[in-house]
């Protein structure tokens, strides 16, 4: 599946199973937005993808919207 041009979200990124979504999306040519709790391993992530990291916390009652604005 080539992705190339496409924008992906994957939130609980920053590790597991989400992180290795963004690793394969990417490697299919899609831009990342890579979500999670954890700022240092977001990063880590996001350096290995080429992706845009942003932590936070998708319960909060504005984590849903500050995750929309930021995709």
């Amino acid at each position: 599946m080539r992705l190339t041009g496409a924008v992906a979200l994957v939130t609980g990124g920053s590790s597991g199973i989400g992180a290795a979504t963004a690793r394969a999306l990417a490697a299919e040519g899609a831009r990342v937005l890579i979500a999670g709790r954890d700022p240092a391993r977001l990063q880590a992530v996001a350096g290995q993808t080429g992706g845009v990291a942003l932590a936070g916390d998708l319960a909060a009652p504005a984590g849903p919207a500050e995750l929309a604005a930021a995709a």
